[in-house]
C-alpha cells in the first residue's frame, strides 16, 4: 500500500508475514516472500513485546535473520529497523524494559522504533523516519 504523509510525501510499503522454519529452502510461501524482501530498499522488522501465543519475541527475530541469511547473504546487508509492537499491552515502565531486554539480548545496533499499532503511539514518528530513509 501507499503510505502518505502529507501531499508532499509518500512511499511505498509491504507487509512480508512472518516466516516459517525452512521458508529458505521452499517450506510454506517462504520463498516467494523472500525474493519479495529481496526488491525492498528498507526492511521493517516488526516484532509484537507482549505476543498473544506468549511466543518468546527474541526467538522470532532470531527465526527471520536466519531464514533471510539461508536464503541470500545480501538480505543482511540491507538497512533493517526494529520496529517493537505493542507497547500499549505492558504499562509503560514495562514495556520499555521489556524493549531493552530484547534489544540487549540479540545485540541489536540499528534503529529502534517502539510502536502500538492499535493506539498508533509511535508510528507516526516511524512512518517519518522512513519518509525521510527514502528521500536522503
Amino acid at each position: 500500500g501507499v503510505v502518505r504523509l502529507d501531499t508532499e510525501r509518500s512511499f511505498v510499503i509491504a507487509d512480508i508475514p512472518g516466516l516459517i522454519p525452512g521458508a529458505a529452502e521452499g517450506a510454506g510461501l517462504g520463498v516467494q516472500f523472500l525474493k519479495h524482501v529481496m526488491r525492498t530498499r528498507l526492511l521493517l522488522h516488526v516484532v509484537d513485546i507482549a505476543p498473544m501465543d506468549e511466543s518468546d519475541p527474541v526467538k522470532a527475530i532470531r527465526a527471520i535473520e536466519h531464514e533471510m541469511q539461508q536464503f541470500d547473504a545480501e538480505l543482511g546487508e540491507k538497512p533493517r529497523w526494529l520496529v517493537l509492537n505493542k507497547i500499549d499491552v505492558l504499562g509503560a515502565e514495562e514495556a520499555d524494559k521489556r524493549c531493552e531486554e530484547i534489544i540487549n539480548e540479540i545485540k541489536w545496533q540499528g534503529k529502534v522504533f517502539q510502536v502500538s499499532a492499535v493506539s498508533k503511539a509511535g508510528t507516526a514518528k516511524l512512518m517519518n523516519e522512513v519518509a525521510t530513509f527514502f528521500a536522503g
